[in-house]
C-alpha cells in the first residue's frame, strides 16, 4: 500500500476523512493504520519490535509528530497507531487520554491477557512493568541526550544534574528512572563537572517528542537552582535532534532510539537519561474494542497490519489473534 504523507496542520482531519471514505465500505470494520511522517524514535522503535524493520517499512497514513498521531487515532473510530507513553496517558489522571485506548500486548501469544501481562490500566502500572522488564524491549527503550564529541559548559553541568538530582522527578512525569549502576556508567561518559553557584548562559535543545515533557521539567527544576540559565527547547523528532546536535545548531539533541554507527562516526556522543516505551493505541469506539482489551494483540498481528498489509479488517484482526487465520 502506498504511504501517504500529510502535514500536521490539516493532515489529521484530511487523513481521517480520506481513510474513512476509502476504506470503511459497508462494514465499518476496515483497519485505518497510522504512522509517522517525520524521522522519529517512536516509529523506529515500533518497527524494530515488529520484526527488525525500520520506519520506512511501516505503511498506511503518515502524520507529523506524537500529538498529530494521537489526534489522528482519536478522530477515527477504526484507527490504530502507536505513541510514546506520555502521549498515550493523561498526565493528570494517569489513565488513557480521552478518546484513546492502549491496546494490551499478548506477549506469550496464548490468545488471552494473562494476569502478569495486564498492566495497562494506568500510566503508573505500565511504568512499573517497564522498570521490572515485564513490558517487551523494544518497544520499551532508553532515551538519550546527544551532543557532538562531548558535552561542554552549562550543557555539561545540566546533563550531569539530570543523571543525579534530576532522576528524583522522573517518576512524577511518567518516565522510568535509571538504576544506580546505569547512572554511574552514564556519568562516566559526561566527565568531571564543576557546578558553579553563579552558573549562567543559554542551553539549546531540540529533538524527540518522547523526551520533550521530561526535559522541560528538568529545565524548570534546574533553573530553580541556577536562575541565570536560560533554556530554548523544541520538539521535532529524534532525527532532527540528532541532526541539530551533530551540526552544532543545538547544545543537546533529544534522541529516542538507538544511536546509529554512522552517527557515531560523525562524532555523536550520548548518555542515556531515562526510559519509556512505545505503546499501540486505538480509538475508544473501535468496533472490536472489548475483544482487544480482553485478549490483547500479538506482535505478529501488528506486523500483519503495518508491514505486510495482510490484515485490513478489524474482525479478521481479532480472528487472527485467536488463531482462526493463522
Amino acid at each position: 500500500m502506498t504511504r501517504v504523507w500529510i502535514s500536521l496542520a490539516c493532515g489529521v482531519w484530511l487523513a481521517s476523512l480520506l481513510m474513512g471514505c476509502a476504506g470503511q465500505g459497508e462494514t465499518g470494520y476496515s483497519i485505518h493504520a497510522y504512522t509517522r511522517s517525520d524521522a522519529c524514535g517512536a516509529a523506529e522503535t515500533w518497527a524494530a519490535y515488529l520484526g527488525g524493520y525500520h520506519q520506512e517499512d511501516l505503511k498506511y497514513t503518515a502524520v507529523y509528530g506524537d500529538p498529530g498521531l494521537a489526534e489522528a487515532v482519536k478522530r477515527d473510530p477504526q484507527g490504530i497507531g502507536y505513541n510514546n507513553l506520555n502521549y498515550a496517558y493523561d498526565a493528570a489522571t494517569g489513565r488513557a487520554v480521552a478518546g484513546l485506548r492502549v491496546v494490551p500486548i499478548d506477549i506469550n501469544g496464548n490468545g488471552s491477557l494473562d494476569t502478569e501481562e495486564d498492566f495497562y490500566g494506568t500510566r503508573e502500572e505500565l511504568t512499573e512493568a517497564i522498570a521490572g522488564g515485564k513490558y517487551p524491549s523494544p518497544p520499551a527503550r532508553d532515551l538519550h541526550l546527544v551532543t557532538r564529541n562531548e558535552f561542554n559548559g552549562v550543557a555539561k553541568v545540566f546533563v550531569a544534574w539530570v543523571l543525579t538530582e534530576g532522576q528524583q522527578c522522573v517518576d512524577e512525569v511518567g518516565y522510568v528512572a535509571l538504576p544506580a549502576d546505569k547512572v554511574e556508567v552514564e556519568l562516566g561518559k559526561v566527565g568531571e563537572v564543576v557546578d558553579a553557584e553563579d552558573l549562567g548562559g543559554d542551553v539549546t535543545i531540540s529533538g524527540a517528542w518522547a523526551l520533550y515533557p521530561m526535559v522541560v521539567r528538568w529545565a524548570d527544576e534546574f533553573r530553580k537552582l541556577h536562575p541565570g540559565v536560560n533554556f530554548h527547547i523544541s520538539a521535532g523528532g529524534a532525527g532532527k535532534g540528532m541532526a541539530d546536535a551533530l551540526s552544532g545548531m543545538v547544545d543537546i539533541g533529544m534522541v529516542s532510539r538507538a544511536i546509529y554507527p554512522a552517527e557515531i562516526e560523525k562524532g555523536a556522543h550520548w548518555v542515556s537519561v531515562t526510559k519509556d516505551a512505545v505503546v499501540p493505541l486505538v480509538n475508544e469506539n473501535n468496533p472490536v474494542l472489548d475483544e482487544l482489551l480482553a485478549a490483547g494483540m500479538t506482535r505478529e498481528t501488528f506486523e500483519e497490519i503495518w508491514v505486510t498489509s495482510t490484515l485490513t479488517d478489524w474482525r479478521d484482526a481479532v480472528n487472527f489473534k485467536h488463531g482462526v487465520n493463522g
